[in-house]
């Protein structure tokens, strides 16, 4: 037995249409704006900041540089459309990984090397985006656009630090707050510094290349400058002691 609607209209008991309604005008302009983002996204990160032109960009979004220019004024109006679209995903998204109440009972130390593994995992998986982002808005000629882009992507930062603090009992230095501040920024500045470098391994400055030793060493650096209270996972009764119990 098919399907059919129980509401019919008043005037001609017409059953009511079983197609999905076109789209609004409203919803393929979001779609053409995310369109375009995404083209102007997927060349920043194939061509670079300087090859990342108007009509390659057009011409990937599958449109015209006209209707281009309909949506925004110029290539720097696009440019920080991506940009802010990029990092405020990416801070969505660490808000949910880097909630407190995810990592409990896992010892701080072994979450540091988690989310430094993971942080350079991020960094090498978009290194050629991240690099013309960064690129883009550390050469901004407006320094107010300069400074918000570098607070949007402090954010992020902001969240690791907030999990730190939340472990200031598992860390022994004198000065808790002031050495977790340092040590991500730190891994920000060291990761940050790798991206925009053109490669050659560890001994040129690119921890990227090699995920495992970057993490492990970076993991070494931080547990030992924060010292980090060496605390092992509660491990589950062995047979004979809850027998004895």
């Amino acid at each position: 037995m098919s399907h059919i609607s129980s509401e019919s209209s008043a005037a001609g008991g017409r059953r009511r249409r079983a197609y999905e309604p076109l789209p609004t005008v409203q919803e393929r302009g979001r779609n053409t704006l995310e369109r375009l983002l995404n083209a102007a996204e997927r060349t920043l990160e194939s061509a670079g900041l300087e090859g990342a032109t108007v009509p390659a960009i057009a011409t990937r979004a599958g449109m015209s540089v006209g209707n281009l220019y309909k949506r925004f004024p110029d290539k720097d109006s696009l440019f920080r459309a991506v940009y802010e679209r990029f990092f405020s995903d990416a801070l969505a998204s660490n808000e949910f990984a880097l909630d407190p109440a995810k990592w409990e009972g896992i010892p701080t130390a072994e979450v540091l090397s988690t989310l430094v593994t993971g942080m350079i995992e991020g960094y090498r998986s978009r290194r050629a985006l991240l690099r013309a982002l960064l690129l883009y808005a550390q050469t901004h000629a407006d320094a107010e656009f300069r400074s918000h882009a570098e607070e949007l992507r402090l954010q992020t930062l902001g969240l690791f630090e907030r999990l730190l603090r939340d472990r200031r009992a598992d860390i022994g230095h004198p000065y808790p707050e002031r050495a977790i501040r340092f040590v991500v920024m730190l891994i920000a500045h060291a990761l940050e510094n790798a991206v925009m470098s053109e490669g050659g391994g560890i001994s040129s400055g690119d921890f990227l290349s090699h995920v495992p030793e970057t993490a492990a060493e970076l993991s070494r650096i931080v547990n030992g400058y924060l010292r980090v209270r060496r605390i092992e996972r509660p491990r589950a009764l062995s047979q004979s002691r809850r027998s004895s119990g």
